[in-house]
């Protein structure tokens, strides 16, 4: 970081003083908050990831349907535009800066993100203001709307707002290249026009007055203008005659009203602790500036996904692959029977379940905290553990609560978007599972194979990177079986019986052709295929390795280090393999025995895991008796 403060170019200028024009600025995050960027970054991601998604998808759906094109469809396009392009101008250079610490951007670079998160920005404003005008003329002109709102209106104003942000933010870049930065090139922020200014060592005052007259002219303005339409939408409702005509006329501007205050709120707040909160501390206008970029963009296609019948229908084809005129039939809840053939032992049953699930929740707790606390474990392969650990705990908590409430209670309903939920994290967390043991049998081999290079290859950077590899495949190749089964009509049977909702389980319910179903299931099962073979290959490679080693002393050295990882990879796949098996060929086997299988599956490997490395690992089992000896000194206090 030190040597990048150093890329500076001096330019004497006529009064002798030293002036300097960096070629490069350094971007430092969220300003106390650095330990916490790697944290930080898993839900910006996610809300990116979301915001591109909905924000395609609506441009999609109104592009290929012809009764959306309508002024405020169109005007909603013309804002998903806007808002992919300043989430993706923002968010990709700060995951980057979270994960690899890369912080370091080139100064044309700056300015052109500057411009274009400020200029888009603008953009959003002005298309609130034309969506708040079409509501206007929809509601105070009815019989006016489609002579005023013309498709050459539409494009005439969306280009007007096009030109009016690029005409008042174009200057932006200049006024900032032509500055002086003799104080530093360190930027506090991870964008921002007055980050820039704040660093300038010449008089800004003109350039602060021309930025706030432009804030004025664009977000103050269309948010008074709105204000103003909505007062004049208001004093016609008020004056229709029935309430339900009222109540249907302002149920056709929630949407918009929502979306406003969502994008003004923290565009206000950020603005007004920048200028009155002094004492407001840096992280806070950062992080809330942050939340300015990224929630609407993600927001705003939920909100007219959700509130819009026609673009919620459409969205449900389109994902369920429906003809127009098929739409299926889903029941509003399911009956988990649990284990049949074994009903009268159920409450007896539902106690080791409870007591390995206490001991799964209190070993993978333990494992996280001891991680934590001890520095020395702060290591690629307990890295890995945490994750496994996380995912030990959101799989167990996903099946066995629900498990426990059909033992004990036969509390036997689970509602359907509930069953979906449930089987969408099963599967994303099985799926997670078997990526991170496969990185774990990676990093022996690095450390076995290449130990010289093991501190170079397994940085902090490549963790976290494989880290996000496991959750953004397992989202990937979860979210699929929640759709397919959403395309599929259920006409009756809504009995599962099974103590837990999976997709095949499900799908098997379904009036209509599974294929598709079967067809994705065995591709999803690939993955586990994979990350079994290439967990193979890297011990046959290990193997190799060990036995050409001098003497039998090292040999069972390097092979102890891969003793707990051996245990875990059998306590995971062996109930896997079997309730694979038991599926496919085992059509003598009783139902009970093929539930009782799928249940040890996701049961015992979140309880045996901490169990195993606690066990195992000499530092994590040194550190959990030294806890518990300092407690019972305390208590003899």
């Amino acid at each position: 970081m030190r040597s990048r403060l150093k890329h500076l170019d001096p330019v004497m200028s006529a009064d002798n003083k030293t002036y300097v024009h960096p070629s490069t600025f350094v971007l430092i995050g969220i300003p106390g908050l650095e330990a916490a960027h790697i944290w930080i970054s898993i839900p910006f991601c996610m809300v990116y990831l979301l915001a591109l998604l909905g924000n395609c998808s609506l441009l999609f759906i109104i592009k290929t349907d012809p009764s959306l094109h309508e002024p405020m469809y169109l005007f909603l396009c013309m804002l998903a535009a806007a808002d992919l392009v300043v989430c993706t101008t923002a968010v990709p250079k700060l995951l980057s800066l979270f994960w690899f610490h890369d912080g370091e951007i080139l100064l044309e670079a700056c300015l052109t993100q500057v411009f274009l998160i400020h200029s888009c920005s603008t953009m959003e404003s002005g298309f609130f203001l034309a969506m708040a005008f079409d509501r206007y003329v929809a509601i105070c002109n009815p019989l006016r709307h489609s002579a005023i709102l013309t498709h050459p209106a539409v494009g005439g104003m969306g280009l007007a707002i096009v030109l009016r942000g690029t005409a008042l933010l174009g200057p932006h870049p200049f006024l900032l290249r032509w500055l002086p930065y003799c104080r530093s090139n360190v930027i506090s922020h991870t964008y921002e026009f007055m980050a820039l200014i704040k660093l300038a060592c010449a008089d800004t005052r003109i350039r602060k007055a021309y930025s706030l007259i432009v804030a004025f002219l664009t977000g103050g303005v269309d948010f008074i203008l709105i204000l103003c339409s909505y007062v004049l939408i208001l004093h016609t409702v008020f004056h229709l005659p029935s309430k339900d005509a009222r109540l249907k006329t302002l149920g056709t501007c929630v949407s918009h009203v929502c979306v406003i205050l969502v994008s003004y709120t923290p565009a206000f707040f950020s603005f007004l602790t920048h200028r009155f909160g002094h004492r407001v501390a840096p992280h806070t206008h950062i992080f809330v500036a942050n939340i300015y970029l990224l929630v609407p963009p993600m927001v705003n296609p939920i909100i007219y996904g959700v509130r819009t019948k026609r673009i919620r229908d459409r969205f449900l084809k389109l994902i369920g692959m429906l003809s127009p005129n098929n739409t299926p039939s889903h029941p509003s809840s399911f009956l988990l029977l649990g284990i049949p053939g074994l009903e009268p032992l159920h409450l007896w049953m539902g106690f080791p379940f409870c007591a390995v699930y206490m001991i799964a929740i209190i070993g993978n707790f333990t494992i996280l905290l001891v991680i934590k606390a001890e520095s020395s474990l702060h290591q690629p392969m307990f890295y890995f553990l945490a994750m496994l650990a996380t995912i030990d705990v959101g799989l167990s908590t996903a099946t066995i609560p629900k498990m426990l409430g059909i033992f004990w209670i036969n509390l036997r309903e689970i509602i359907f978007e509930d069953c979906l939920t449930q089987m969408f994290f099963i599967h994303k967390f099985t799926l997670m599972e078997s990526a991170v043991l496969l990185a774990m049998a990676y990093d022996r081999y690095v450390a076995i194979c290449n130990p010289l290079l093991y501190s170079t290859i397994l940085t902090n950077k490549v963790v976290s990177v494989i880290g996000l590899g496991v959750l953004v495949r397992a989202i990937i190749f979860a979210i699929p079986c929640v759709f397919l089964i959403l395309r599929l009509p259920f006409c009756g049977n809504r009995v599962i019986p099974h103590t837990y909702c999976e997709h095949m389980g499900l799908a098997r319910l379904s009036c209509a052709s599974i294929k598709i179903n079967i067809i994705y299931g065995l591709c999803a099962m690939c993955n586990l295929v994979f990350d079994i073979t290439a967990i193979a290959l890297s011990y046959i490679h290990i193997l190799q390795v060990v036995f050409r080693l001098p003497s039998q002393e090292a040999r069972l050295k390097s092979l102890s280090t891969c003793g707990s990882h051996v245990c875990v990879i059998l306590a995971f796949y062996t109930p896997a393999l079997f309730s694979f098996m038991t599926h496919r060929f085992g059509r003598n086997v009783p139902r009970c025995i093929h539930i009782l299988l799928a249940n040890l599956y996701v049961v015992v490997p979140p309880m045996l895991n901490p169990v195993i490395y606690g066990v195992r690992t000499k530092q994590i089992y040194d550190r959990v008796k030294r806890i518990l000896l300092q407690r019972q000194t305390m208590e003899k206090k």
